[in-house]
């Protein structure tokens, strides 16, 4: 792993047509090399051409299942078949599945199990689900990994844990997003020694203690409420992260892919947060 390694999931930038040759700049400028891209972005040839302007990666893009406890909604066989066909197009490295949240799984963020649960059949339909576009994605060359996420039905390590069992090994890595997993229990250097290689993919979020903590007691009422107001998810290395335990974890076992920087919301000016992650990355990974 190396610098060109770093990516970033901007969602902590205020991004809009008008400021599309700005906030690629931006982002360039702070020494990222690839982005999440949405599939508005990925249908722009503007966008795209600003993106080989600044020597910008399509890393990944993200497909969110929209599940109830029974199964899968039916808008997602359209809305993944969209999101595969846009990745497609754009030349798109890794494509990233998750489940969706719900209203009812934001109120238990951190308490998984006090929360809805999926049936084992919907749990075996997600798994068709991702195993089938994942095979269609890896025929056009594309990896996919699948991305536990709080405030969603696959949430903590059990529920991850019982997933990644249905899930093909040999089209559908995990993503591991170390502050998702931290706000779901888990422990990122004990998921890096459970997974090992079948971590594909990483995104790198500190969390704030102070913050998780509210959360956890009920203080703070829901996983919005700590994202967005309290401003959970923090800059790499200024959390309780290990971060270059992490880093120094993945590389251990041969890890060779995106390290995507991920902060949700941060105290303006936003989009500086970005720096402060990428140099910690950066370092940790010298």
């Amino acid at each position: 792993m190396d610098r060109s390694n770093i990516g970033i999931v901007p969602l902590n930038w205020k991004y809009s047509e008008a400021s599309m040759a700005t906030y690629l700049e931006g982002i360039s400028g702070y020494g990222f090399k690839g982005i999440q891209i949405s599939v508005a972005q990925g249908n722009s040839s503007e966008f795209l051409a600003e993106m080989a302007k600044n020597n910008l990666k399509c890393a990944e893009i993200y497909v969110a299942v929209h599940m109830t406890p029974d199964g899968i909604e039916g808008r997602s066989e359209i809305e993944t078949a969209e999101i595969i066909e846009v990745a497609r197009k754009t030349g798109v490295e890794m494509v990233v599945f998750a489940v969706d949240g719900t209203p009812e799984r934001d109120l238990c963020a951190t308490r998984a199990a006090t929360g809805p649960q999926l049936t084992d059949s919907a749990y075996a339909a997600l798994a068709e689900h991702v195993n089938r576009f994942a095979a269609v994605a890896s025929n056009y060359g594309m990896k996919s990994s699948f991305h536990p996420h709080a405030a969603t039905f696959i949430e903590s390590p059990a529920e991850t844990e019982k997933l990644m069992h249905l899930l093909d090994p040999q089209t559908v890595g995990m993503c591991l997003d170390v502050g998702h997993w931290i706000v779901g229990g888990g422990d990122p250097l004990q998921a890096i020694e459970q997974y090992k290689e079948r971590i594909t993919h990483v995104h790198i979020k500190d969390v704030s203690g102070e913050v998780l903590g509210r959360l956890a007691s009920g203080e703070i009422a829901s996983m919005e409420d700590a994202v967005v107001t309290d401003k959970l998810f923090v800059p790499a290395g200024t959390g309780v992260l290990d971060l270059i335990g992490t880093i120094n974890s993945l590389r251990a076992h041969g890890f060779d892919g995106w390290l995507m920087s991920e902060q949700d919301s941060a105290w303006e000016p936003s989009e500086a947060a970005s720096g402060v992650s990428y140099q910690a990355i950066a370092s940790a990974l010298q």
